[in-house]
């Protein structure tokens, strides 16, 4: 496995393809999988910028990177635009000039210095795909953040969790330190769940914002096998192990013993109770 934490110019295409097809040149024939950052081709977009750098699947930018990706997987992020003038924060799985999958971002940040919601659209589904004989699981950035997203993707026999971010040194105020709460992150689902933990964050700067780097490749022990270096551009790779994934499990059981019939119906009963709470506060 590979990741590339990257520095990205803004919008400016011209020069981020081709530092994004030279990494893949080195990657290739080398890693099963080449994980970029969120908004790689991009960067980080706000308010106009945004629709100004949409991608369209179809489109002659985002067919040059799928033909460029023979002999290797790659999951990329960029901001994506359909047919219906949706746009969305969504990462690809490319192979032997295909998309493989898309996976377009669910929980959008819209607190501390984020507004994600004011324009993008939320993701319509979560599914994993497989990548040889590993079933990975993408996330965008906060998906992560959610614990029922997680749980859900352990539950459907992930051998890999893919967790591709972009994510700043100030986002969230003074007193939670996004390095540590990510590297805490990682651990503890990769752990939990007997996974290996792909974490793949961007570098540089979009504004007032600093991206820190600091990727990690976690083994299903909750081990780091690798880390990006801080603040700078770099590319790690580990080689990862099935068996490692089948001996995880058999010492700690979160995937065997979950009962999601159980889980159901006490959705459902939270569903129902907070429902009706909105219900009589509204009379």
């Amino acid at each position: 496995m590979a990741l590339a934490q990257v520095n990205v110019e803004p919008g400016d295409y011209d020069a981020n393809l081709p530092k994004i097809k030279r990494i893949i040149d080195e990657q290739r024939g080398q890693s099963g999988l080449l994980v970029f950052p969120e908004y790689t081709l991009s960067g980080y977009q706000t308010e106009q910028s945004v629709y100004d750098s949409a991608l369209r699947v179809d489109g002659d930018i985002f067919q040059e990177l799928v033909a460029y990706t023979q002999g290797i997987t790659v999951a990329m992020g960029f901001i994506e635009e359909t047919g219906a003038f949706n746009f969305y924060d969504s990462l690809a799985f490319l192979r032997d000039g295909k998309v493989l999958s898309i996976h377009r971002k669910i929980y959008l940040v819209n607190y501390g210095a984020f507004e994600e919601r004011k324009h993008f659209s939320v993701g319509p589904r979560h599914e994993s795909i497989d990548i040889g004989t590993f079933r990975a699981t993408p996330f965008i950035c906060a998906d992560v953040w959610n614990p029922a997203l997680v749980h859900l993707a352990g539950s459907d026999r992930a051998h890999i969790f893919v967790f591709s971010a972009a994510s700043p040194t100030q986002g969230l105020g003074s007193r939670l330190s996004t390095r540590e709460s990510w590297h805490r992150i990682n651990q503890f689902y990769a752990s939990m769940y007997g996974v290996y933990v792909l974490f793949v964050n961007r570098v540089g700067f979009d504004g007032d914002l600093e991206f820190w780097g600091g990727s990690q490749i976690v083994d299903p022990f909750g081990r780091v096998l690798v880390e990006g270096k801080i603040g700078e551009e770099d590319v790690i790779t580990a080689e990862i192990d099935l068996a490692e994934v089948r001996e995880a499990r058999t010492v700690l059981h979160t995937v065997r013993d979950e009962d999601l019939g159980f889980i159901r119906r006490r959705l459902d009963q939270v569903l129902a109770t907070n429902y009706s709470t909105v219900e009589a506060q509204n009379q």
